[in-house]
């Protein structure tokens, strides 16, 4: 991307932030001691945490490649990368190697990419690092929407013990969690996920010195 093209990008990312606060401000909040009966609403917030979680996903792969291939940060800085390649398509080719595609969805899978392709991993990395257990609980999370699997609910009792300090002795869905409001944040679990994924986004376009 060059330079404008760079800046147009994270105003995209900013204005669908903004539109996904509104969106979120407008859910139902739920409770946290007693199993939902808003079907509604669980699977819209389930539906809306998807939508920018894949989003997400979408950006890390393009500043990913961003960078690997010579790009600037927004301040102008260019990582030092071992590809010697310009074309993002070319370089797609070659970090997908055997695998069917690359999986940004796990941040510790995501820094070691980062870190074999640019020196230290750096802005990538360090950037990830930061809320590495917010978005490992964003994949958790992706994953129970997705799957019923014991590992997706294993996965998903960590959140909640991230999260509420314990398990809920009732079924609790993702939506459900999601819409619950946590009183140390005074925000929706959702709205917190939805805050880091941007945040994340915005330090690897303009890491700090």
């Amino acid at each position: 991307m060059t330079p404008a093209e760079l800046a147009a990008f994270r105003d995209a990312i900013a204005a669908r932030h903004a539109a996904l606060t509104e969106a979120i401000g407008k859910i139902a909040i739920a409770s946290d001691s007693a199993e939902s009966t808003d079907y509604q609403a669980d699977a819209y917030t389930e539906a809306l945490f998807l939508r920018a979680f894949t989003a997400y996903e979408n950006d890390i792969e393009r500043l990913f490649l961003h960078y690997v291939t010579g790009g600037l940060t927004l301040d102008g800085i260019a990582p030092n990368t071992f590809l010697k390649l310009t074309d993002e398509a070319a370089a797609r080719r070659l970090t997908k190697a055997g695998y069917k595609f690359l999986s940004w969805a796990k941040p510790q899978d995501t820094r070691a990419t980062a870190d074999n392709y640019l020196q230290n991993g750096w802005p990538i990395s360090d950037m990830m690092n930061a809320k590495s257990q917010d978005l490992a609980d964003c994949e958790r999370i992706r994953n129970r929407i997705a799957h019923n699997s014991v590992e997706a609910l294993v996965g998903f009792n960590i959140v909640q013990r991230n999260m509420l300090q314990t398990e809920r002795l009732f079924p609790i869905t993702p939506g459900q969690f999601l819409r619950i409001r946590s009183t140390r944040l005074r925000k929706l679990h959702i709205g917190r996920y939805v805050d880091v994924m941007n945040d994340t986004l915005v330090a690897i376009l303009s890491p700090p010195p």
